[in-house]
């Protein structure tokens, strides 16, 4: 019984030991390479609120794994694909970004692979740039539209502020010459030229008179303002004509620059490219090896151990089988 539960654990592992062999040896070889790129964020006008993603999730995609299926011609089926995103490494610091690719394809063809990410990485920025500046633009267009609107508002409300204060110097500066000239006609002769030959109702006169010019002037001058400046005249709610104004401007000068930006930005700059790995990295067979002898142990001992036991005849039994 010893001896044939030792040939079933023996028998076992070499079944996994030449079942491992043959699968070590049947892997392809592995290829790595690596790049290093650097992420150049897109120098913006601060009116555009636009945040880019450029992490792991984002090199990791399935549409960048797709595409690159695609442009290597390796193969586009989902495992395939799903293998590519998973089996690329990126580590960031610093600014710069380190991908690293290790797959069984021909040595010429990683390097290849690598560089298909980072052209494709480049277009999606690209696009996902233009995208966002084109949604950023047309809400920002609403919102100059809306200060214009404001803007209009605020200036014909001034406007008829204007009007009306107009109107109102002009009929109190009426009211003043037409009294005045009432009070010259009528009051001519009680006047005094000196202080001391004045009577007291001379001296009443006179200061409502010089009371009377004084305002006078003041309704002339503010007239005269109100002619030179305009709307200006109201110089705290005309301030804020002005400040929707350099919103305004700074709105329009913002788009310029960010359609410009589009045709000169470079969202990755590759400072070292993918290279011809100079040798496989992998599998390791050795591994896969001791990996299925160390499996095929295990498994040969629970045969030994639980395999049925085989009952011998007794001797009176075999006595029997002899008569």
């Amino acid at each position: 019984m010893a001896a044939e539960r030792r040939w079933l654990f023996i028998m076992t592992v070499l079944v996994f030991l030449i079942g491992s062999a043959i699968f070590a040896l049947r892997q392809p070889l592995e290829f790595e390479t690596s790049a290093l790129v650097r992420v150049q964020p897109p120098p913006l006008p601060k009116e555009f609120s636009i945040r880019f993603n450029w992490n792991e999730s984002f090199w990791r995609s399935p549409d960048l794994a797709l595409y690159v299926a695609k442009r290597t011609r390796i193969s586009e089926t989902w495992p395939i694909v799903s293998w590519l995103a998973e089996r690329l490494v990126v580590e960031e610091a610093d600014g710069l970004i380190t991908l690293k690719l290790r797959g069984g394809f021909a040595q010429n063809v990683v390097p290849d692979v690598l560089a298909a990410y980072i052209e494709r990485a480049t277009e999606k920025l690209t696009m996902d740039m233009r995208s966002a500046i084109e949604s950023e633009s047309a809400r920002l267009h609403e919102l100059y539209r809306a200060f214009e609107s404001h803007r209009q508002q605020l200036v014909q409300a001034l406007t008829a502020r204007l009007e009306e204060r107009t109107l109102q110097l002009q009929t109190q500066k009426e009211s003043i010459t037409k009294e005045l000239q009432e009070l010259l006609r009528s009051r001519l002769a009680h006047l005094r030229v000196t202080e001391q030959g004045a009577t007291l109702e001379s001296w009443y006169y006179r200061n409502y008179l010089e009371s009377l010019l004084r305002r006078l002037g003041e309704i002339e001058r503010e007239l005269d303002l109100l002619k030179i400046k305009g709307i200006a005249a109201f110089e705290r709610e005309y301030q804020r004509v002005l400040d929707l104004e350099e919103r305004m401007e700074s709105i329009a000068q913002a788009q310029v620059e960010a359609r410009q930006l589009l045709e000169s930005w470079k969202p990755l700059e590759v400072i070292t490219p993918a290279q011809l790995p100079q040798g496989p990295v992998g599998p390791d067979r050795l591994r896969i090896i001791l990996w299925g002898v160390g499996i095929g142990i295990i498994i040969g001992l629970l045969v030994a151990l639980f395999s049925p036991r085989r009952r011998e005849p007794s001797p009176k039994r075999l006595e029997i089988n002899r008569s």
